[in-house]
């Protein structure tokens, strides 16, 4: 998403360095957030469906899409 790649300094998401750079200081900050329950499923689901989608269903967010992507 255009706003997670500013925040995290991303100015060409199609560049595979920078993108996996943003993508690692990313996960780095969910895993140090309090989310739902602390869990490795949690910090996946926000990273797909976002922070608010995750503190908002108290987990992992009904979304098929979410699901599918933790569950691969």
């Amino acid at each position: 998403m255009p706003a997670t790649a500013r925040r995290f300094g991303v100015d060409r998401p199609f560049d595979p360095i920078e993108s996996a750079l943003g993508a690692a200081q990313y996960l780095d900050e969910l895993r140090a957030a309090p989310l739902a329950g602390g869990q490795l499923t949690d910090l996946l689901a926000a990273y797909n469906a976002g922070e608010g989608a995750v503190r908002r269903f108290g987990g992992i967010p009904p979304y098929a899409e979410t699901r599918r992507y933790i569950a691969r």
